[in-house]
């Protein structure tokens, strides 16, 4: 990481300018995941600061940066930005208390472009910080590619396919539930949260169930007598996906891998609010909410 000195003010923060100085680090492979449809996802993280990375369009870039705090003050980084948004549209981005950023950029068009922030110094009340900033920079380098294809749903795709198959019987039924399963245990990443459960009330005292997979499969619509209770009616489908939701739980500190996630919107004291739940088991109080709406984050049934 480079470091540019605005101006020194005197101050006993040896600590301080020791983690401001870090030296540059050796080359470093990013982590990568596979995407939906074959597209490697790509994490950047502090260590990659000097990096140039070659990627295809459509390629998803996670950048998560750390700081740190002490009682003194807080060495906090900026949002992430892309030089050209034409090259890597950045569709996330948030900071925290804690002084980590992240941001999520998608790579459009071929090109180059670099990916940068800025790390400084915020004192507590009564304290002083030297006046540095900690530059952290990849270069990024767009070729052309398949991008992601239609081979795995989304979630509102899936969403409107379970819906048409139950309205063709039953009208008017209303959603309230999206239940999602990982079968293969617990992830970090949204994409495996292939298998849902949907459940929808009728005007009448009975609801249906229907079940699917983000391959675009579909079971048999399953009749019940009684109305699903204690949510209220789920309505329109949030901006947020799955995948957002979880980036919000990770830059709150809750970055574990979970294998159930639902959308919910939970009957209690108004306001209501529309929310993404993680948990370990089905219609768990273990796990956390994510309000789709503000993106705040608390324990699913309280602290």
């Amino acid at each position: 990481m480079r470091l540019t000195a605005l101006l020194t003010v005197p101050l006993a923060v040896g600590a301080l300018l020791g983690v401001a100085a870090s030296p540059a680090p050796a080359t470093v492979h990013a982590p990568v995941r596979a995407g939906a449809a074959g597209v490697a996802d790509v994490t950047l993280t502090d260590a990659d600061d000097g990096r140039t990375l070659t990627v295809q369009s459509g390629t998803d870039l996670r950048v998560r940066l750390t700081g740190s705090r002490s009682p003194d003050a807080t060495w906090a980084w900026s949002l992430p930005t892309a030089d050209d948004a034409e090259v890597a549209d950045r569709t996330t981005a948030l900071t925290s208390q804690n002084g980590n950023a992240m941001a999520d950029f998608r790579t459009q068009q071929p090109g180059t472009t670099g990916i940068e922030a800025y790390k400084r110094c915020i004192p507590e009340p009564g304290r002083a910080c030297p006046h540095l900033v900690v530059l952290w920079k990849v270069t990024v380098m767009v070729q052309d590619g398949p991008g992601r294809t239609a081979e795995q749903l989304s979630l509102p795709e899936l969403v409107e396919r379970a819906t048409d198959r139950v309205r063709a019987a039953h009208p008017q039924a209303v959603l309230m539930l999206a239940a999602g399963d990982s079968p293969g245990g617990p992830v970090r990443d949204m994409d495996r949260v292939t298998h849902w459960r949907f459940v929808f009330n009728n005007r009448d005292n009975s609801s249906e169930e229907i079940s699917g997979s983000l391959d675009g499969t579909l079971g048999p619509v399953t009749p019940h007598t009684g109305r699903w209770m204690g949510v209220l009616t789920i309505g329109e489908l949030p901006a947020m996906t799955p995948d957002q939701a979880y980036d919000r739980l990770e830059a709150a500190g809750h970055g574990d891998a979970y294998r159930y996630v639902s959308l919910v919107k939970p009957m209690g004291t108004p306001p209501w609010h529309l929310q993404y739940h993680f948990s370990q088991h089905p219609g768990g109080c273990d796990g956390y909410a994510v309000f789709t709406g503000t993106g705040e984050v608390s324990p699913i049934c309280g602290s």
